[in-house]
């Protein structure tokens, strides 16, 4: 699969086949998502009601995190309150390249 991307009327392209093999596979991961999520709430209402703290199986090991409040930085808050010491401290990381994709 040389040609990905092909230019059609002055504008860019997915080739057909690679276009509908990764909606499908998008699709599909949407829904085994979905429905990995209704097991996983299934699996956390009914350790809550029982009082279970641990599970496991061959496969898996579950274990139930309680209810907690997370302390959060507001972050943009802080750099437009003090601008000059927020970029004291900034620190740049590279962030590799990627791409978005999105079912329509």
């Amino acid at each position: 699969m040389n040609n990905l991307i092909i230019l059609q009327e002055d504008k860019y392209v997915l080739e057909n086949s690679v276009s509908k093999s990764i909606a499908d596979l998008e699709t599909k991961i949407k829904e085994l998502t979905n429905k990995r999520d209704e097991l996983k709430q299934l699996i956390l209402n009914e350790m809550e009601s029982k009082n279970i703290l641990g599970v496991e199986s061959e496969e898996l090991k579950i274990t139930y995190t309680a209810t907690y409040d997370r302390e959060d930085f507001k972050k943009e808050d802080f750099k437009k309150d003090y601008k000059d010491l927020y970029d004291e401290y900034v620190k740049m990381t590279p962030v590799k390249s990627s791409i978005r994709i999105k079912v329509k």
